[in-house]
This record gives structure tokens, sequence and C-alpha cells, in this order.
């Protein structure tokens, strides 16, 4: 299945924004310290930080060396493909279908529009080997969940240099996904320029909120039966903080019909995947009663809103900001 990764209801979040500031700061304490050993950098390691080849990039398979600049970059997706573009990189192809782009991912429909191919993947959502091949690849962009074990990954890999985050991880953090994506195209320091400039675009949303920070969220998917929550960090990066039922682990049970008043956060996110789910809400006097949708600090996801938070990046959360923008801004 192309186009979404919605099953799954597992969203990529702002977790990694208090990681990569403490990894930065122990990046900072190790260099005060380094000794005539650390300073040994390998060939690959110094090019992987300049933009030169080869680099030898650590993905969740093992290493994968990139022997040159790529110019024929295939995309397993549109979060790998939107990683690409953000860095000034058109892949050739991308794992996606040109008719769902604008429903799907409207974000990005015009730059794919071209290159969008649905069978790249097949019926299951494996990788088609042949068609990838056809392609013609100098490097392959994937997703951890599309590569099952090192076999799937060695034949990617036989094909082209195939580059995914050096994780298990089904929802990559978007963050994670753009620096692994920069090394291999030689891009570093423009997606750390990219990462710094996407937090402060959010922090100055949430700006506009005087006590942001003591503002709670939740990230509902509306069932027939219930609630499930999704991993709402995305909207820690305007400063709100989860709710205290708030479940990004997911590992929780689903909330029943009952105990909607729970859903009582000062911004709710709800999505109904269907037409039916949505005048359900509407017909349900305790969800009228919430105190989001009485404030109008309710936001209605769509399918689009539930892929850009499930698989974001720089173009997806720009415009999941200016989605949000109107009720975070109501908050205050």
């Amino acid at each position: 299945m192309t186009g979404t990764n919605t099953g799954r209801f597992r969203t990529t979040g702002a977790r990694a924004a208090a990681g990569a500031a403490a990894g930065a700061l122990a990046v900072l304490l190790a260099a005060g310290c380094s000794t005539a050993q650390d300073a040994e950098e390998s060939p690959s390691e110094a090019n992987a930080s300049d933009g030169t080849y080869p680099v030898t990039v650590e993905t969740a398979f093992g290493e994968v060396t990139v022997e040159q600049t790529p110019e024929r970059v295939v995309a397993l997706g549109f979060a790998p493909a939107e990683a690409a573009l953000s860095l000034g990189v058109e892949p050739v192809s991308v794992a996606e279908d040109p008719d769902a782009l604008e429903q799907s991912v409207p974000w990005m429909a015009e730059e794919i529009a071209d290159t969008a191919d649905p069978g790249l993947l097949g019926a299951d959502g494996e990788p088609n080997l042949e068609a990838i091949a056809a392609a013609e690849p100098d490097l392959i962009l994937a997703q951890t969940y599309q590569v099952a074990d090192q076999t799937a990954f060695d034949n990617l890999n036989a094909i082209a240099p195939t580059v995914l985050p050096a994780t298990d991880a089904l929802n990559v953090d978007w963050d994670e996904r753009l620096l692994k994506t920069a090394e291999a195209l030689g891009r570093p320091t423009e997606a750390e320029e990219l990462i710094s400039q996407i937090r402060a675009e959010f922090t100055e949303i949430g700006a506009t909120v005087p006590d942001i920070e003591e503002r709670t969220y939740q990230w509902v998917r509306a069932d027939a039966d219930g609630y499930g929550f999704g991993n709402g960090s995305l909207f820690e990066l305007f400063g709100l903080r989860p709710a205290e039922n708030q479940d990004n682990t997911q590992g929780s049970d689903p909330l029943s019909r009952e105990h909607t008043a729970d859903l009582d956060a000062d911004l709710l996110a709800v999505w109904a995947p269907s037409q039916e789910e949505r005048q359900q809400l509407d017909d349900d006097p305790l969800f009228q009663n919430l105190p989001a949708v009485e404030a109008g600090t309710v936001y209605y996801a769509d399918l689009a809103f539930a892929n850009a938070i499930n698989s974001a990046g720089p173009m997806s959360l720009r415009w999941i900001a200016e989605e949000l923008r109107p009720v975070v801004e109501e908050l205050g």
C-alpha cells in the first residue's frame, strides 16, 4: 500500500528535539576532551561531515558506502522523498500513487506528481525489486518498516546503495530521517540548519500563547467504539505538554466512548477516518461538551494530517504548523 502509513497510527515526534539538544551538548563535551586517537578520523567519517565522497553511512543493517554524488535517487515512499527534496535533491522515482497525492500528501503533491510510481512497491507493500532496478538508481532511500530483515536489505542494496536510519523503530523521528538522508546526499550542514529553522518556526507560533508550556494536548483516532491515542509528540514543538493520559508510546488500551470526558486537553486533535465516525462525533453530546470543543480548540484531522504526523519531514511539518496555527493561537 502506498501513500499512507496510517494503519499503524504511529507518528513521528518531537522527542528528538530534547534528545538532539542533549546529543549536541555531548558532542561539545567530547570535543573538549578529545585525544589524539579521537582526532584520527577515518576518510569516510571525514567525508560524511564535509559533503565529499565516498561516504560510509551506518544503517539498521550495517554500513553502506556511497561512492559518488547520487544522481538517480529512488525514494520508497513520500517520507524519504520529502527528506531528499528538502535538501534540494529531486528523486527520479517515488513509491506513491500519482492519483492519490492531493488527498494523501498535498504539501508535496506537485513536486512528485511526475515521478510518483506505485509499481515500486508490490500489493503487499514490499519493495518490487524488478521495478526498482528498472529505475536505474544509484541510491535507494528506504523506510524501516519496508525492510523486514537482512536478506530484504541485501536484495535492495545489491541494486544500489540503500540507506535507511540506524534504528528498528517503525516510525523514525523526522530529524533522524533527515540527518541520515543528508549523510548519503552529502548535505549534513543543510540538514542541521533546516532542523533549527523548523523548530524556530514552531516555537514562534507557540510564543503567541503566554502560558503555552502549561497547556496540554491530546491526539486521538476516533473509532466506532472509542478512541485510540496516537504519538502526538510533534505538538511539543509548539511548547505544549501532553495531557496526563496522552499515550505517545501507544501501548495503552483505547479509551471507551463512555470515558469521552477524559479527552480534556486544552488542544484536542482527532482523526475520524470515515464520514460515519465524524458524524458520530458531531452527534455525541459527550464529545460536544469537551473543553476543547466548547473553546474552539479542537482540530479535526484528515488523511493528509494523519500521514503528515505519522511520517513527518520539513515540508509536512511546515504544512502541519499552518494547519494548527489557528487552533494554537486560539489558546491565547
